[in-house]
């Protein structure tokens, strides 16, 4: 998909037209379904087979019609004797389930942009329901897991009944994902578990786990364990990250770590102070490419993040390295660049590091100072004091280069990942009143302050498309942003996340442009399941 490409699939079906009524988030590609005529969905009376490669899908359904309060049979509990003729078994109606390895339909186009696996997944699936029985079908493990997305939340929504007919779907794009700060809060790791959860319902499929900056550094580092002493809450380690990252595989989600160099550092230096060589460095927290303990430090923490990382990328980070020369800057960026490539992983970086030159082949850029970001310079300089004020200058020149970094990367012929903090940062305060005393006083203390609030209507009202329009440019995927610099729990990521995260789930899966009115319509039934998850805390405006 290219900037110039449209927004609208002609082979799109409206949620106004056929699937009235259906309760879909992403909205499929072509949808016939009929909520008059269904069939009966008792999660404790389904039985679900699947073909060998399939079993890792098998089990998430299984798990999650059992959190529909049924406990669904696996093939093979029971002997086949046990069912009827008339497809009845000895306690009641079955459900059949079956999830198979077949053909992606041919309705249904490829995914475009870049995937973070190693080898790209076909997502692309059908789910077909006929009275006492439910196909799902596609390619891949990853496809399939997609359709079983989709029967979740078909039960979830459906008060006991599965409208009959068939479902032939597939991404727009093939990176669809998540940056969640676990540093600035230090999110347990069940916590990012339930995370996953939620990505794999709305079918994003990268969790990028933004594990350094200035305020600590998460990851249990055994190349350099003075950096552990940093962490501002329970370290994550090697093995805890192995098992987080199996268990987002196990649901089509591909976990991208970050170690954020050269800029927000300031944690680096403090457990290193011979990282910073001047004086300037040590004051601003970035690494000094000329400082001689510096190579090395940079080689060997970036190596041990891309060896945890279990895709084809690990993120090198590189945003806001103010006040920090140029040359430096594309020094230390070089550094981070050809470590990741020495250790076997392709790049994705931050938008700034396009102006260094390092970024290769098959490295990805990633596009988040928005078009609306502004930096009022008097006013940050009436708050600081005036030795702090050519700092105030150079941020506003970093931010006022950001216009020519799409273009660079199209020059480049590097993909572009999408985060624009205008659409994308979930950060963002809401724009109108919550629905009670205690959504107003989360509102209220919740998000990041110099981006002005915006409505929901108004974080819906994008495409991929949009956001790089008149760029020659590819666009590699999109991805959600939630900086945690307000966040005192994980009530608090509740709020911010939702409703928000599934219009942008929506924007990167469905080819359609579908309206605000469209989606709110069809996310409405979903709040009783985010209230059953733990999810319960999400937004609800007046």
């Amino acid at each position: 998909m290219t900037a110039d490409a449209p927004g609208r699939a002609g082979a799109g079906v409206a949620p106004g037209r056929a699937g009235a009524g259906v309760a879909l988030v992403p909205w499929p590609h072509v949808v016939s379904l009929d909520p008059a005529a269904t069939t009966a969905l008792d999660p404790g009376r389904v039985v679900i087979r699947a073909d060998p490669p399939l079993a890792a899908a098998r089990a998430w359904l299984a798990a999650e019609l059992t959190r529909l309060t049924g406990a669904p049979r696996l093939d093979g509990d029971r002997p086949d004797g046990d069912r009827a003729d008339d497809g009845r078994a000895d306690d009641g109606p079955v459900l059949w389930v079956t999830l198979r390895c077949g053909e992606a339909p041919r309705e249904v186009p490829p995914a475009a942009g870049v995937a973070p696996e190693p080898v790209a997944p076909d997502e692309r699936h059908t789910v077909t329901i006929t009275p006492g029985e439910v196909t799902i079908a596609g390619p891949s493990v990853q496809a399939v897991l997609r359709g079983a997305a989709t029967l979740v939340q078909l039960a979830e929504c459906g008060a006991g009944r599965l409208p009959l007919g068939r479902v032939a779907d597939g991404p727009a794009l093939a990176w669809r994902g998540l940056m969640l700060d676990v540093v600035r809060h230090p999110f347990r790791v069940a916590e990012i578990r339930r995370v996953i959860g939620l990505l794999a319902r709305y079918k994003l499929n990268v969790l990028h786990l933004h594990l350094t900056d200035s305020e600590g550094w998460r990851l249990r580092s055994t190349a350099r364990p003075g950096l552990d002493a940093t962490s501002p809450g329970e370290l994550i380690t090697g093995p805890e990250l192995a098992a987080l990252t199996a268990y987002a595989a196990a649901r089509g989600v591909t976990i991208v770590p970050e170690i954020d160099l050269p800029g927000h550092s300031r944690a680096a230096v403090r457990a290193y102070p011979g990282l910073a060589g001047s004086r300037a460095a040590a004051r601003l927290g970035y690494l000094d490419p000329a400082a001689p303990e510096t190579p090395a430090f940079v080689e060997e923490t970036v190596a041990e993040f891309a060896a945890a990382s279990r895709g084809r990328f690990v993120h090198v980070g590189g945003d806001e390295p103010f006040g920090m020369p140029d040359e430096a800057y594309g020094e230390a960026v070089a550094m981070a660049v050809r470590a990741a490539h020495a250790a076997g992983r392709r790049v994705v970086a931050w938008q700034e590091t396009v102006r260094t030159g390092a970024l290769g082949e098959g490295d990805l850029v990633q596009l988040w100072i928005g078009a609306e970001t502004h930096i009022d310079a008097d006013a940050k300089k009436a708050g600081l004091p005036e030795a702090a004020h050519p700092l105030v200058d150079a941020m506003v020149e970093l931010f006022a280069r950001a216009p020519a970094d799409g273009p660079a990367a199209a020059a480049a012929g590097l993909p572009v990942l999408l985060s624009s903090s205008d659409v994308l940062y979930l950060d963002r305060p809401y724009g109108q009143p919550a629905a009670d005393a205690e959504g107003e006083a989360r509102r209220a203390r919740l998000g990041f302050r110099e981006y002005p609030p915006k409505t929901l209507r108004e974080m819906f009202d994008w495409t991929p498309e949009s956001l790089v329009r008149g760029l020659d440019v590819r666009i590699a995927g999109v991805e959600a942003a939630v900086w945690a610099e307000t966040i005192t729990g994980f009530d608090d990521l509740a709020f911010l996340l939702l409703p928000r995260l599934p219009g942008v789930a929506e924007r990167a899966w469905t080819r359609e442009r579908t309206s605000w009115e469209d989606h709110r319509a069809r996310l409405r039934p979903h709040e009783a399941v985010w209230r059953a998850t733990g999810w319960g805390a999400a937004f609800r405006p007046a």
